[in-house]
């Protein structure tokens, strides 16, 4: 019985396991830096080994350990150790260690460590603090760099520093020089920056030695790649819409990057290109042709541009066109200034808009602007600004306080045969704060000097006085605006005019415009 027993306590024996006791709090720590051999400081020469002891076991890639001088040294990671042997005979041993580096729970060291050997004077390097913040908010990841290039040299990075929690990135112990620096997130942790899939920002500074220079660097996603076209609807015989796939810019003449032909392969002639109003539909494209048939067309565009300005490729669709009228009639959209407008800028430009594009050879004939008081018509320039509309610029600005009237005479049919019926707008600009002057000649009398009074006729304004010599003048600094001109000899020196004293005026109105000398006023003094 007793052998039995004996054996039955071995088999309990050999089937025991040995677990951890369950329970207890979870490791949340961060792991941290007990102890650094060498000591960092200054010191008489730079070490041949660096040691880095941790509080418990780390997990950490060596390219997230930076030394500089650049490939100065190897680096090593075992265990709770980082070890880094260099050869620097530079006078300076700098190690980063990245924020990435954690414990086997996952915790991440706390803030990004630096230790610095130099056996030369600090002042003798320079210092800068960096900011690198993203656009839109929110913190920096761990994954962020801050890449230092001594320029020329754009290809070997100098020196690489990790930023804090709050962004700052603290670089010391530059070389004083110029700089490119990089700050973007390595999503990848590719060590390069990928502009068009990773936040970042680049800039070129000169770093002073001895002092310390602050930059703030906002990191954003760069676009690179062009807008793409991806349906395509033709609305009526005339008329297509093109969407894509984000917001385009679109100016005049940008007509010439679209080709659209027919069975037959002959082309289409465009007529304009146009975007949708409103914020929300700046991605969609009216295109205006000659009238289509019920037939199947093929539609190409290349280097339309989005709001970042990259070109789109050569793209191609295919489209069933339809002989429809469209759902509309071809009228005034929008007209500036508007009826009975006032203190209008005299310079102009003026504007209309239309319903539908037209064609501006055949509505500039009918499109005037004219002074009221007198039927003067203003000379000016009548341009296309986008598909549908137009601007008119003086030549020279309006007269302030004065009607003027915009006509649109009928006569223009569309494509589409609708007849435009004609319409009128009345507006009053304001004065010019641009100054014109008068000019002429002065005869009549043989005194050395006269005086030449200008003044504001039938409105306030201020009356202006000058001395010439009688023969030709010229009155500059004269502000826009209708006045009576006159000249007296001036026999008691008292600055106006007495009875006895010889006289003469302009035989009317002198119109003053601004910018314009208002020539030929040609006045005789009598006794």
């Amino acid at each position: 019985m007793r052998k039995y027993g004996v054996i039955f306590l071995v088999l309990l024996a050999a089937c025991a396991k040995v677990v951890a006791p369950s329970g207890g709090p979870e490791d949340s720590s961060p792991p941290e830096i007990i102890s650094v051999f060498p000591e960092a400081g200054f010191v008489d020469s730079i070490p041949r080994t660096v040691r880095i002891l941790f509080s418990e076991k780390i997990r950490l890639s060596v390219t997230d350990v930076q030394i500089y001088p650049e490939h100065a040294g190897e680096v090593s990671i075992r265990d709770r150790e980082i070890e880094v042997t260099t050869d620097s005979c530079e006078g300076i041993l700098i190690i980063n260690i990245s924020s990435n580096l954690e414990d086997a729970r996952g915790n991440n060291l706390s803030t990004p460590a630096t230790f610095v050997w130099n056996s030369t004077p600090e002042d003798s390097f320079a210092t800068a603090d960096v900011t690198l913040l993203r656009s839109g908010g929110g913190s920096v990841t761990a994954n962020a760099r801050c890449e230092f290039y001594l320029l020329p040299d754009t290809t070997t990075t100098r020196i690489t520093y990790y930023p804090d929690t709050t962004g700052l990135v603290h670089a010391g112990w530059l070389t004083a020089g110029n700089y490119r620096i990089i700050g973007y997130e390595d999503l990848d942790q590719s060590r390069s920056w990928d502009p068009e899939r990773e936040p970042g920002t680049s800039n070129e500074v000169a770093i002073p030695s001895g002092d310390l220079m602050e930059l703030t660097m906002i990191m954003t996603i760069i676009d690179s790649i062009g807008p793409r076209m991806y349906d395509l609807l033709a609305l009526d015989g005339w008329h297509l819409e093109v969407l894509w796939n984000e917001q385009i810019s679109i100016g005049v003449g940008d007509e010439d990057l679209v080709r659209i032909t027919g069975p037959d392969t002959l082309p289409v002639e465009v007529y304009g290109i146009s975007l949708s109003s409103g914020r929300s539909s700046t991605a969609r494209m009216t295109v205006y042709t000659e009238e289509l048939s019920d037939t199947l067309y093929s539609f190409s565009i290349e280097g339309v541009t989005d709001l970042a300005g990259n070109p789109s490729l050569a793209d191609t669709l295919e489209f069933w066109a339809t002989d429809s009228l469209p759902s509309s009639k071809l009228a005034v959209q929008s007209a500036y200034p508007a009826d009975g407008g006032v203190q209008i800028p005299p310079s102009g430009p003026f504007y209309i808009s239309f319903s539908d594009w037209v064609d501006d050879s055949a509505i500039g004939l009918l499109y005037s602007v004219t002074r009221v008081s007198d039927s003067t018509v203003v000379s000016g320039d009548f341009c296309r600004t986008s598909a549908t509309a137009f601007s008119f610029t003086p030549h020279s600005e309006l007269l302030g306080d004065r009607q003027y009237r915009i006509d649109l005479s009928q006569g223009y049919v569309s494509l589409q045969g609708d007849s435009l019926q004609g319409q009128s707008w009345t507006f009053i600009p304001e004065w010019s704060q641009r100054p014109g002057s008068v000019s002429g000649t002065v005869s009549g009398t043989g005194a050395t000097v006269v005086t030449m009074v200008i003044t504001p006729a039938g409105s306030d304004g201020e009356i202006l006085t000058a001395v010439f010599a009688p023969g030709a003048y010229s009155f500059a600094e004269v502000p826009g605006g209708r006045y009576t001109v006159s000249v007296f000899v001036d026999w008691n020196s008292d600055g106006t005019w007495d009875p006895g004293e010889p006289y003469g005026a302009w035989p009317g109105v002198v119109d003053v415009f601004p910018g314009i000398e208002t020539e030929e006023i040609n006045i005789q003094v009598v006794p």
